[in-house]
């Protein structure tokens, strides 16, 4: 089980009914939060991992979708991160029930203004082919430094996924 934790604004878009009190996540990575976030290319729905500030990006043209759209992109953004293709089907096997929620953490909101300004500012510099690769954005966000917290993403990821793969932690 795993909670989208969403802003007031994407909860209405989605005309979602947040979980009062969501129960705490079982997978590896924990709990995303979203936004939407509008770009030159497109408005995205912005999902980022609460532990590894990893993220992803949906259309929202996708948005009725949207559940299988984020499995499908963490999926694909964990293969570029060569996490072993065992640990990607474990951890998505905890993403079988996914329920909304509010934000509950502010820290987490400040960090999603970082990325989406990231998001903006690379579909701005790729405006002349009037196209957004989801996948290099998500690539190229989940290897760029947090501001916030100091680290890379796709590092802490690796070293969460990974340490489950040498058999050092919990499944």
């Amino acid at each position: 089980m795993v909670t989208l934790r969403c802003t007031r604004k994407l909860l209405r878009y989605l005309d979602a009914r947040p979980a009062e009190d969501p129960p705490p996540p079982t997978g590896r990575l924990g709990d995303w939060y979203a936004n939407l976030i509008p770009t030159h290319a497109g408005n995205l729905i912005m999902i980022v991992n609460e532990e590894t500030l990893v993220t992803v990006a949906v259309p929202t043209l996708l948005a009725e979708d949207l559940v299988h759209q984020f499995r499908a992109r963490v999926r694909n953004l964990l293969l570029m991160l060569d996490i072993p293709l065992r640990q990607i089907e474990n951890e998505l096997g905890h993403y079988g029930e996914v329920r909304f929620a509010k934000t509950a953490s502010r820290s987490m909101l400040g960090s999603m203004n970082d990325i989406a300004y990231n998001y903006q500012f690379i579909a701005d510099r790729n405006s002349e082919r009037r196209i957004l690769s989801l996948s290099d954005a998500e690539f190229e966000l989940s290897n760029m430094p947090s501001p916030a917290r100091g680290f890379i993403p796709s590092i802490v990821v690796r070293n969460l996924l990974w340490s489950t793969a040498s058999g050092n932690g919990a499944s």
